[in-house]
């Protein structure tokens, strides 16, 4: 595989930089809709870069959606990014497409529970369960539903869908999502490729959100100084720093050859549960790490850090927690 950037990756990340740069931060977290970014990348396009042509879309490859993922993590924005980049490939109704690509409509991916409780079964075409905390939920206007292998569309306003607002370590919007009885509309996507799909995203934007804490600290231990002499002239602080730029670059690396994978037509279940462990395990060292170089002002809520240091706890939990990810992969590997 080739890591040189493409010119559709290239142009993507200057767009994704240049209008993410507008984003707003008020609030603990990454609290509340930023309705007037969400309003500018709507008009710019870059909704439907991976839905199909034929229904309006870009039908880019996953290699160029993952960039503006992990842009949208490097800017912490408050905006349903991943979700829709997610769920969009899986529709098949052009009115609701054009919906949501001019965003009108919202819709989100309800996949899986990654170890917590709930799971959905249907009934002659009506959905019975539950998903725990849906990332954006409490916005959407629609969901994308997982029952075993299969996907199924549900108006979130139908009735037998009932939505309980969740409170999340990042304050994203999130809600719990309950089915009884609901009318579902099945799509012929399978569920395990919308999962792939959303992790790799998912792992995608947590390089993002790794990669601004590592400049975060980066730069507060060149500039902060102690006994007349920059913390990166410590060597134990230099090591740190190192420690977490070798976390980053593998997270980066192993999401990179799974969604490579993806682009090629290739199997990528092993590679794509190696990029989740990575995804997992490194944003939790990275954002750790990155409030402990800061010291004091790294728990103040009133200094920046503190919005990655909650996305990154809620990606570790939302990609299932690294252990659960090496189960899967010892399962996979053991499998062979």
């Amino acid at each position: 595989m080739d890591f040189t950037p493409t010119e559709e990756q290239q142009a993507v990340r200057g767009l994704a930089q240049q209008l993410l740069a507008t984003a707003t931060h008020p609030g603990l977290g990454v609290e509340g809709f930023d309705t007037d970014l969400w309003a500018k990348l709507v008009e710019a396009g870059l909704l439907g870069l991976g839905a199909p042509e034929s229904l309006g879309g870009g039908g880019l490859p996953l290699a160029v959606v993952s960039v503006l993922a992990e842009e949208a993590g490097k800017a912490a924005a408050r905006v349903p990014l991943v979700p829709v980049l997610a769920a969009l490939p899986a529709l098949s109704d052009p009115a609701l497409v054009a919906d949501v690509l001019g965003g009108s409509r919202l819709v989100v991916p309800a996949l899986r529970a990654d170890g917590w409780k709930g799971g959905v079964t249907v009934t002659d075409g009506r959905l019975t369960g539950s998903q725990v905390a849906v990332a954006w939920a409490s916005e959407a206007t629609h969901a994308v539903v997982s029952a075993g292998d299969d996907l199924y569309l549900v108006d979130l306003s139908a009735t037998g869908v009932t939505r309980t607002v969740e409170e999340v370590s990042s304050n994203e919007p999130a809600a719990t999502l309950t089915f009884d009885g609901a009318p579902a509309v099945p799509l012929s996507e399978k569920a395990s490729t919308a999962v792939q799909r959303l992790t790799l995203l998912t792992c995608s934007y947590a390089v993002g959100v790794a990669e601004a804490s590592l400049l975060l600290a980066a730069k507060h231990v060149s500039t902060r100084e102690q006994f007349g002499k920059p913390l990166a002239a410590f060597q134990a602080v230099t090591y740190q720093v190192a420690d977490c730029y070798i976390d980053v670059e593998c997270m980066r690396l192993t999401t990179a050859q799974a969604v490579w994978r993806v682009d090629e037509g290739r199997d990528a279940t092993e590679q794509t549960a190696i990029a989740a462990f990575w995804a997992a395990d490194g944003i939790h060292r990275v954002t750790s790490k990155a409030v402990h170089l800061h010291g004091g002002l790294g728990v103040d809520v009133s200094f920046p850090l503190h919005k990655w240091f909650l996305l990154g706890k809620v990606l570790e939990l939302s990609l299932g927690g690294a252990q659960r990810s090496l189960e899967d992969l010892g399962e996979l590997l053991a499998a062979r």
